[in-house]
């Protein structure tokens, strides 16, 4: 009789650890448009939703993407702002694109890092077992 409980249990457990999976998550985003903006927004609002914001997610903005993290061009700064703060999701300039479309890191918002290479970050990333998502439409 104990058999019969035991193979339920196991399933069980198995069930449980799969859901507590530590999920670290690196995105890609190049968009400048403010409809990429909300969407991004709206794909870390699931996440979070989803891992109880467990999870460990960071935002590498290059090329048109840098626009997210301008001061004056940003439609989401509250959001950042927020998913920063309570959530420590980490958002990151790209130090190249800036240079090349002369912004200053003065421009950026308050909680922005800023990285050498977009591509060397998202690389290093995956190198360190962290999963790579293209953002944005």
């Amino acid at each position: 009789m104990k058999k019969i409980f035991l193979i339920p249990a196991l399933f069980f457990t198995s069930l449980i650890f799969a859901q507590q999976k530590e999920h670290k998550i690196v995105f890609d985003f190049t968009k400048g448009d403010t409809a990429s903006f909300s969407t991004m927004m709206r794909q870390l609002n699931n996440i979070v939703k989803a891992t109880e914001g467990k999870a460990k997610l960071e935002v590498v903005c290059y090329g048109p993407g840098l626009d997210m993290l301008m001061k004056e061009r940003t439609t989401v700064q509250q959001q950042i702002e927020e998913f920063h703060g309570k959530y420590n999701v980490v958002f990151s300039a790209c130090e190249a694109s800036m240079q090349r479309r002369g912004i200053v890191k003065s421009q950026l918002l308050p909680q922005i890092v800023t990285v050498p290479l977009a591509s060397l970050e998202i690389s290093s990333k995956q190198q360190e077992g962290w999963s790579y998502m293209k953002a944005g439409y």
